[in-house]
């Protein structure tokens, strides 16, 4: 049936004449010269309009020719229009041209490609995309395209974000809506200051034009442009979310109408279920305990896998269901783990959330936000926060997936605003405990353990939990790139879930790791941890930077030399500290031929100005100097 209703839907869009198709001029040579400069592509027009019919009714149409200059632009190549049993296609055409402007290409309907919008481990789901992906001959080309579709889901009233990427200058973009006298729009303005946007916003209709904006360049640490550039939200206070009718004036009245949503038989499961799960904590009086074991319980029984179904991918499968079949997406499991919560007494609940990149719920403008779900706790002392996909974090764990942001919780009184938890620096510890002894011929004999905490407790590091010898040999090795002709004797790995923890043992040795002349072996002191991340220097930089996430490093190594050779220099002591974090490295003498290195690096989060960029590139060419300092020996044969 599902297939059926596909077919039909591609020959509705076939069946249609192309009403939409016009003539412009798209000869590269009539776009001005400063929106090249730092381009990769060019947006010569970009309109978009929202119609707003009725509280479940929407039509969108949208207009767009980009020019790509190069293949650094090639990411404008795809048509993508997404759609559903809710959402149709009316029409879609798209026209390729050549740098003078000539069409070369015009779409037919059979070239585009019906496929499902979610990822290969989606178990079922009816969100899908139409789309066609260009494959350029030459360069420039320009890609135009325009579509109309049809929802009834008013509660997504697309938002307009005109600058979207680095390196994309802007000739024209317009952004309009209009709504049914009987549907007030709701509004909101975020980073317009310093961009000449016009617009003419009324309580019904709207109307933004940004135009002539040059390319935004990339700089290293450049901040998100999400977070720098003009973004307009859009809403209603009467909506629809597949065939759901809402209504809500804030944030509060907006989670009260999810919760009683989210309720809706999804909170259901069989008795002998009910008294099983009783009586895992029996005997067991502290929430947190409590918790605890109902967290280790789902982790061993379930498993992660994308579900996309129901009310655009936003309604959880229910919890029954879950338990029988023992896998679910985030929305499904949250939602099963807090049922079990519920059941033992334990205050929980359903919490949505921007995940990956850090962003925040627009918390003075409510509406249909974030990609995760995630499950609050609160306590008399914190809120605890739930991950409840992964089978192998720590109860508790968030890391920089979902920490540090504003996010919806959803309770029986109505949403919440809540921050997640912060990691400060010294909580994403790195320590290091190892020994090398160099020998003779300059090779090393190496011993090394890594515990790491926080956000260096990562998904990179996780997905060592249970891999291969080979695949461990071949991502330790790319750890330390700074020894060559490594061969481990022992690689073990152990995901220390109770203390919050991974732990990482190695041993290893490596020829020719010091260097030698006729007199001299130069030996350097960093083996284990070294810093390379120095940025390059920007001229005239423009934009302020960012340091995403803080951390603290300690690594103490103890080294011994060859007992024939004598020491001619070791590196002094070196303390640097700023506001950007501190560093601290030195050679501890215990006799003649050995030393313990003792190193701390500490990096602060934070944003900053761009007139501190240089101080703050110092400060990491500071630290890799340091990092690549060396022990001069003198051969005792000259």
């Amino acid at each position: 049936m599902l297939r059926l209703k596909r077919i039909a839907l591609l020959l509705f869009i076939i069946a249609v004449p192309k009403i939409f198709s016009q003539d412009f001029n798209f000869n590269i040579a009539s776009i001005p010269v400063e929106l090249k400069e730092n381009a990769n592509t060019v947006i010569l027009f970009e309109d978009q309009k929202v119609e707003i019919h009725s509280q479940n009714s929407m039509t969108i149409k949208f207009k767009t020719a980009i020019t790509v200059l190069n293949n650094l632009g090639d990411a404008n190549r795809y048509v993508t229009v997404y759609f559903d049993k809710n959402q149709k296609i009316k029409n879609i055409e798209t026209i390729i041209y050549n740098a003078s402007g000539k069409e070369i290409k015009k779409i037919k309907n059979k070239e585009y490609n019906d496929v499902s919008a979610v990822d290969g481990g989606t178990l079922y789901g009816d969100n899908r995309v139409l789309y066609y992906k260009y494959t350029p001959i030459s360069y420039p080309y320009t890609i135009y395209y325009e579509y109309e579709v049809e929802t009834v889901n008013t509660g997504f009233v697309p938002s307009w974000r005109p600058i979207s990427s680095y390196q994309t200058s802007i000739v024209k973009s317009t952004y309009q809506v209009s709504s049914t006298n009987k549907l007030k729009l709701r509004y909101k303005e975020k980073n317009f200051e310093g961009f000449k946007v016009d617009k003419n916003p009324t309580d019904f209709n709207l109307k933004y034009e940004l135009k002539n904006q040059q390319a935004i360049k990339r700089e290293p640490y450049s901040p998100s442009l999400e977070n720098i550039t003009p973004k307009l939200f859009v809403g209603l206070y009467k909506f629809n979310l597949e065939g759901i009718n809402g209504e809500a004036t804030n944030w509060k009245e907006f989670g009260k109408w999810r919760y009683d949503f989210l309720l809706n038989g999804n909170d259901e499961l069989n008795e002998a279920f009910k008294t099983k799960i009783i009586e895992l904590v029996e005997g067991v009086d502290e929430p947190i305990e409590k918790a605890k074991i109902i967290y280790e319980y789902v982790q061993g029984k379930s498993r992660y896998i994308s579900v996309q179904e129901g009310i655009g991918g936003w309604m959880p499968i229910k919890a029954d269901v879950v338990h029988k079949v023992g896998y679910g997406d985030c929305k499904g499991l949250s939602n099963y783990t807090k049922v079990l919560l519920d059941l033992v007494g334990v205050e929980a609940y359903y919490s949505i959330v921007w995940a990956g990149s850090k962003k925040s719920m627009e918390g003075d403008f409510f509406s249909m936000q974030g990609n995760h779900i995630i499950l609050n706790l609160p306590t008399e002392n914190e809120d605890v926060w739930l991950e409840c996909t992964s089978q192998k974090v720590p109860f508790g764990y968030l890391g920089d997936f979902t920490d540090d942001r504003d996010v919806l919780v959803v309770t029986p009184e109505g949403g919440i605003i809540k921050h997640t938890k912060i990691y400060k620096s010294e909580e994403n510890l790195q320590h290091t405990i190892g020994h090398y002894e160099i020998n003779n011929d300059g090779s090393m004999n190496a011993s090394v353990k890594i515990s790491s905490h926080g956000t260096q407790y990562h998904d990179n590091l996780l997905e060592k939990d249970g891999a291969s010898p080979t695949d461990l040999d071949v991502s330790f090795k790319q750890y330390f790139s700074n020894i060559n002709n490594i061969k481990f004797s022992n690689i073990k790995v152990i995901n220390n879930k109770e203390n919050g923890s991974f732990d990482e043992e190695l041993e290893f040795i490596a020829s020719h790791y010091a260097s030698q002349t006729d007199s001299e072996m130069l030996i350097s002191v960093n083996a284990f941890n070294k810093f390379s991340n120095a940025p390059k220097r920007i001229r005239n930089r423009k934009l302020p930077f960012k340091i995403a996430s803080g951390f603290l490093d300690i690594d103490e190594v103890k080294i011994k030399l060859p007992a024939n050779l004598t020491v001619l220099h070791v590196p002094d002591k070196f303390e640097l500290e700023n506001k950007f974090g501190n560093y601290t490295a030195e050679l501890i003498k215990v006799d003649s031929h050995n030393y313990i290195y003792k190193r701390s690096l500490q990096i602060e989060e934070g944003n900053h100005p761009k007139e501190e960029y240089e101080n703050y590139r110092s400060f990491l060419k500071n630290i890799r100097k340091y990092d690549n300092s060396k022990i001069v020996l003198k051969k005792s044969n000259l």
